[in-house]
């Protein structure tokens, strides 16, 4: 019987490439989620081997704030491929004859999407998208030396996590020389140009950086209008994602 999975029976890999949602650590986080819908496997002609992907993928960027359990706010960003299924023709069998050669097989395969070389994973990340439950049985269809077509589908998010500290690294460095209309912090009162100064994206209005930097923690808003700071920065971290 060929081998199927449901979507019920998922594998799920992931990749954490800094600490969990709301942790402490560095302001921007990326974890990456793979999940192995389902595959099989159909005899072809002696031979004759191949191997077809579906392949959806998307990125996340969330807001969060340290210690929370759930994301403030959310934007997706799809890049899935439409349904599309691509095909790679195995000629030779020793790149599926082990778990390791499987392994870097598949890698290179999923390499070539360009759905996946959109999220610009990292070398980690690469490694966590493998389908690791794929690996076994595609290995035992290699090892029967019949002729096989092997189809799986894989669904890959990358999560760009940012919390209040990251709000300050979108925002730009308030300068005398340049700075039009307000000259003292709104939080303290002080002058600006006492120490360290940032101009908020979207509503530009400048505070110290110590003084936004403690209003965060409690609001991801400017202190003044109330402008919604994560909105605002997001086009910075999507740039920045797209730069990898």
């Amino acid at each position: 019987m060929p081998p199927t999975t449901s979507p019920s029976d998922q594998h799920h890999n992931a990749a954490n490439m800094a600490n969990e949602p709301g942790a402490a650590g560095h302001p921007i986080r990326r974890l990456v989620e793979a999940s192995t819908i389902c595959f099989s496997e159909e005899p072809a002609p002696a031979g004759r081997f191949e191997v077809l992907v579906a392949c959806f993928a998307k990125r996340s960027f969330e807001y969060w704030k340290r210690g929370d359990q759930a994301p403030k706010d959310k934007k997706v960003h799809n890049h899935s491929a439409g349904g599309t299924t691509s095909a790679f023709s195995i000629g030779n069998m020793a790149a599926l004859q082990s778990a390791d050669t499987c392994r870097g097989t598949l890698r290179r395969m999923l390499a070539l999407l360009p759905q996946l070389r959109a999220l610009r994973l990292t070398e980690a990340e690469w490694d966590a998208v493998v389908p690791g439950d794929v690996i076994p049985v595609l290995v035992n269809a290699v090892l029967r030396g019949d002729g096989f077509t092997f189809s799986f589908t894989l669904e890959v998010q990358l999560r760009v996590i940012h919390d209040e500290r990251a709000l300050l690294m979108a925002s730009k460095e308030w300068l005398a020389s340049t700075a039009s209309g307000e000259r003292d912090c709104p939080i303290c009162l002080d002058g600006l140009e006492q120490e360290s100064a940032a101009v908020l994206p979207g509503c530009s209005h400048a505070f110290h950086r110590r003084c936004v930097s403690d209003w965060f923690p409690t609001a991801a808003t400017c202190p003044k209008c109330r402008a919604n700071v994560w909105l605002s920065a997001l086009p910075v971290f999507i740039e920045r994602a797209d730069l990898g």
